[in-house]
């Protein structure tokens, strides 16, 4: 029995249809397999920026510390008293400017944010607190890419983000900052206002704060050891040093004894002669 031309055409254009849906959803799902096997690999989860973020505040506080850029009594009004605006607001945006400036330089895509490891848009964390935070960031870094800071305005800067207001660009004009130009000082300045804006928001979760203000407490014992230390070390040497004065001061006094006593001898052989 022969069959219609017509329905030979439509079931050939069915059966083409048919094989290029299967085709492309064969194509979808290995790209889907692909992808789903790469992500884990690619994401970055939320604890691993926190860690990230609280292991450079430990970092550059106590290089902070060291530098005397922060005070055992800045850490004790911010435990007793909760006035840490030095550490929670300052150092925080100081240790993030300090990693936008190294991203800058190493001409990284994203920023980095430890040894081979670089936060992108692609791998930031699928959490709105962190495109809260990170979006800002990546604009910033941008900024400071256009400014092309020298070394030496990036050591100034350390000081002036710790030490300044920040407000206006007469702020600096006692600090040393080498560039005079008050619009590249306008726009440095805005950036760590902003900066200090996205730290004070971050430092109102709970998880955050408390963390932190465990940091705080782990500088404070740090920087009491070390300054006992210091005063330990003083001592000794204070002590070695008094003990080689006094010694020296018999030397010289057992010496002019004995030159004395040379001295009576020789007048006695004078009388004898």
């Amino acid at each position: 029995m022969d069959r219609n031309p017509e329905i030979e055409k439509v079931d050939n254009n069915c059966c083409n249809e048919l094989e290029s849906k299967g085709q492309a959803s064969s194509t979808q799902l290995i790209s889907e397999n692909s992808r789903t096997l790469k992500w884990p690999i690619q994401q970055y989860r939320p604890m691993q920026v926190w860690d990230w973020l609280f292991k450079s505040y430990e970092m550059d506080g106590r290089i902070l510390l060291r530098d005397g850029l922060i005070t055992i009594k800045d850490i004790e009004e911010c435990i007793v008293k909760g006035n840490c605006k030095k550490l929670c607001i300052r150092l925080q945006a100081w240790s993030i400017l300090q990693c936008l400036l190294t991203s800058v330089k190493a001409d990284a895509s994203g920023i980095v944010i430890g040894d081979n490891a670089e936060l992108t848009r692609s791998n930031l964390p699928r959490d709105k607190v962190f495109e809260w935070f990170a979006g800002p960031l990546f604009v910033m870094k941008e900024q400071l890419k256009k400014l092309e800071l020298d070394e030496s305005e990036e050591a100034c800067l350390r000081k002036l983000v710790m030490e300044c207001k920040n407000e206006t660009p007469e702020d600096w004009n006692d600090s040393g900052y080498p560039s005079e130009d008050s619009v590249r000082r306008a726009q440095l300045q805005a950036i760590i206002r902003r900066l200090q804006g996205i730290v004070a928001s971050m430092s109102r979760i709970p998880t955050f704060r408390r963390r932190f203000r465990n940091l705080v407490k782990l500088l404070y014992i740090e920087a009491i050891q070390a300054d006992a230390s210091v005063h330990h070390i003083g001592g000794i040497l204070k002590a070695r040093l008094s003990g080689q004065r006094s010694s020296g001061k018999g030397s010289k006094r057992d010496g002019c004894e004995n030159d004395d006593a040379k001295g009576n001898k020789a007048n006695e052989n004078l009388d004898v002669v």
